[in-house]
């Protein structure tokens, strides 16, 4: 699957976070880009910036000009909630780009940047206020089933940067309910290795079929969003699939952006040409 990212959304707002937005995409996609679409709010209500009281989405414009003279850049301003502004917009492009703060709440995408990347209709990079970790691996957390869109930016990612892939698969033990889970939760050894098994039978299904590729499994015991979050320190790109962003296990999702200290790649369910699924 070509992982090429050609025409990017990228968010502005006066409170600054889209600036390291700004630098990862010239960074890590520069050369690749035809056009960027700056989004801002309507003009009525957007911020303003700088001595002389100009738009926030025309200095962010002006930035990615600078930073990136060979694409087109043009600003697109809209009325109503940011957030739905953002998914309304990432339908026409390849990658959309969201800044956020470690520090205090608060993002590109009005607050709470997993909203808007589980609704994005394309791949959604989150990229935090630095400074960011040392360019590390690309890490890829692991999920039943593997997501092939989130495996084909991880293994892109690497080949680009010349880095290792980490097979991160995040496991707890289950709460012991009188629903069920008795088995497990008496057994701690056999809910490890059934997740070693997953990790390992991964590993070796990805080395086969991309043998340019160096992969490094990597089995966790914790909360998944915690665990995922505590290894970003080590990393260039985090990878999260579809099992990661459903609904169901959304909470992985908020805290892994919540407490990622590099940039995280967010692959949603309309990223899909066709549905994905996922097991419980």
């Amino acid at each position: 699957m070509d992982e090429r990212w050609t025409t990017v959304t990228l968010a502005a707002d006066a409170a600054k976070p889209h600036e390291e937005a700004l630098r990862w995409v010239a960074a890590r996609l520069g050369p690749d880009i035809d056009r960027v679409r700056v989004i801002g709010v309507d003009p009525a209500i957007e911020g303003r910036t700088g001595p002389d009281g100009r738009p926030v989405a025309d200095v962010v414009a002006d930035a990615a000009r600078e930073a990136l003279p060979d694409a087109r850049i043009e600003v697109r301003r809209h009325a109503g909630p940011f957030a739905a502004a953002l998914v309304e917009e990432s339908d026409d492009g390849d990658l959309l780009v969201i800044g956020t703060f470690r520090s205090r709440r608060g993002s590109t995408a009005g607050g709470d940047p997993a909203r808007v990347a589980e609704r994005a209709a394309v791949p959604t990079v989150v990229v935090p206020d630095g400074p960011h970790p040392i360019d590390g691996d690309v890490v890829l957390a692991v999920e039943d089933p593997v997501d092939e869109r989130a495996v084909a930016i991880a293994v892109d990612e690497a080949r680009r940067r010349h880095r290792r892939v980490t097979l991160l698969r995040a496991w707890e033990m289950p709460v012991l309910t009188r629903t069920g889970l008795t088995d497990f939760a008496e057994e701690p050894m056999r809910w490890r290795t059934r997740n070693a098994e997953l990790l390992q039978r991964v590993t070796a299904e990805l080395t086969a079929r991309h043998p340019d590729v160096r992969f490094h499994p990597l089995l966790v015991e914790g909360h998944p969003g915690h665990a995922i979050a505590s290894h970003t320190r080590r990393a260039s790109l985090v990878v999260l699939g579809l099992g990661h962003v459903k609904a169901m296990s959304g909470s992985v999702l908020h805290d892994v952006l919540r407490e990622t200290a590099s940039p995280v790649c967010v692959v949603p369910p309309a990223a899909h040409s066709e549905p994905v699924g996922v097991s419980a």
